[in-house]
């Protein structure tokens, strides 16, 4: 780091290094401030002590995009700030390579928050399939927070970002806390960051808009067991007033919004991607989660929809998730290649019902 100089009065003067206390206290600076972590953005979202089976990682952020970023904070007093806590980092990307999606967003909620509060149900529903995504292809940013960052330090990550994979990136930044007075300063000094960006450049996935043409070619071609229901599903669908509307995004990702008489978006059936799974469907009905009890349809309207719900067998332990949670449960997704055709139409013709007005 270069020599910092503040000036006061007439003349300039070097600011004094106070250093931090306890990693503790770095490890809330970042949490507070996540865009203060290389590569994230100024809308990401932390979760601190967020738990693995090795023990809880300091921070994990996620950005608007979905990236997801593990920091790890050490003090240079720290002897594991060499060696060790690189080793540190990989154990902990390693537990969240190819973690469900649903595990992920459970545990961030155990820590008090929803990654996923506060977003509409397409933004939702994006941000939760790019999380999806980069758990299953293991891509993380993977960053050491210190107070010092020692020269052999520097070496491994750099030498890292050179040999691993493009899906993972290792960044260190040395946090410099210095005072001069009542001013306080944070310099931050970041070292990885080139290489693992222009590793990052060379990989970058293509997003597009899955429309229903386009989600259709892509089953064709990688889940034709699903093919067929998918067409069933769309039919059924259409005829109920029900339209598929497309996402943005690397994979595929789209959805049916769920209106209610009047027009008001009560959730989205959605149809996803997932892994060995294929093309499933999801019922999200956050939107009618969050409504007063007054702006919802009416209690035996929402219980019918349950009762036809539950008669779909493959259905059936959803709709109990949904009426145990009050409508903010979205498991279990459902195989599209195991549902019949009849099965199918009982399901849109359930959505249908809990559409229609009131009698």
């Amino acid at each position: 780091m270069g020599e910092i100089l503040v000036r006061q009065g007439g003349g300039w003067a070097a600011p004094q290094v106070v250093g931090y206390a306890l990693e503790s206290e770095l490890q809330a600076l970042l949490a507070e401030h996540p865009a203060l972590v290389p590569g994230v953005g100024p809308d990401g979202r932390s979760c601190r002590e967020f738990q693995t089976e090795p023990g809880p990682i300091d921070l994990v952020i996620v950005n608007e995009n979905g990236e997801i970023t593990l920091v790890e904070c050490k003090l240079a007093s720290n002897p594991q700030i060499r060696r060790e806590i690189i080793g540190q980092l990989f154990d902990y990307a390693s537990c969240f390579w190819k973690m469900d999606v649903n595990d992920f967003l459970a545990k961030w909620r155990n820590r008090g928050s929803d990654l996923l509060a506060d977003l509409d149900d397409e933004k939702a529903e994006v941000l939760r399939e790019a999380v999806a995504r980069n758990l299953a292809d293991g891509r993380f940013r993977l960053v050491l927070a210190a107070d010092e960052i020692n020269k052999s330090l520097k070496r491994i990550v750099e030498y890292l970002n050179v040999m691993s994979g493009s899906e993972t990136s290792v960044i260190a930044v040395a946090y410099t806390r210095m005072n001069h007075g009542t001013l306080e300063l944070l310099v931050p000094e970041i070292y990885g960051q080139e290489s693992a960006e222009a590793k990052a450049n060379q990989s970058e996935p293509v997003r597009v808009v899955w429309d229903l043409p386009a989600y259709r070619t892509w089953i064709q071609e990688n889940d034709s067991q699903a093919i067929a229901g998918f067409d069933v599903l769309v039919a059924a669908a259409r005829s109920a007033g029900l339209f598929l509307t497309g996402s943005l995004a690397v994979k595929p990702s789209a959805g049916f919004p769920i209106l209610d008489s009047l027009g008001q978006q009560l959730g989205t059936l959605s149809v996803l991607t997932y892994g060995a799974m294929g093309i499933s469907l999801e019922l999200n009905f956050n939107r009618l989660a969050a409504k007063p009890l007054d702006e919802r349809p009416p209690a035996d309207q929402l219980q019918d929809f349950l009762d036809d719900l539950s008669e779909i067998s493959e259905f059936s332990s959803v709709a109990e998730n949904l009426k145990t949670t009050d409508f903010r449960s979205r498991a279990p997704n459902v195989s599209l290649r195991t549902l019949s055709p009849g099965a199918i139409e009982k399901l849109v013709s359930a959505l249908k019902g809990l559409m229609s007005s009131p009698s």
